[in-house]
């Protein structure tokens, strides 16, 4: 009866261990995001440059196969839509910050 018991507290014990475990672990895996100004669309479509939101350290995010551009009102559109110097919001891949795979265009305050 003690060897049973002892069987039980194990499983509840490591059952618990992965419920705590789970959602660390998705964290990690989270998507980043930032902010800056956007300068450009590449002629190509396959990927664009922007700035920090003080307008410098210039960089550029090649597109995800999944890449979705959302204006202010969160209706998808294109990256030629968007105008230079515009606020946006980058989303990028969690395990590579050079490939975006969201564009979002945000609204003037």
């Amino acid at each position: 009866m003690n060897r049973v018991r002892s069987l039980l507290l194990l499983a509840c014990a490591l059952a618990l261990a992965l419920l705590v475990a789970a959602p660390l672990a998705a964290e990690e895996k989270a998507e980043k995001t930032h902010d800056g100004l956007f300068v450009s669309a590449a002629k190509d479509g396959k990927s664009f440059t922007i700035t920090n939101k003080e307008g410098k350290n210039e960089h550029s995010h090649t597109l995800s196969g999944d890449f979705k551009c959302l204006d202010a009102d969160g209706k998808e559109c294109n990256l030629s839509d968007l105008a230079k110097g515009q606020m946006i919001r980058v989303t990028t891949k969690p395990d590579d910050v050079k490939v975006a795979t969201k564009v979002e265009v945000m609204k003037k305050k």
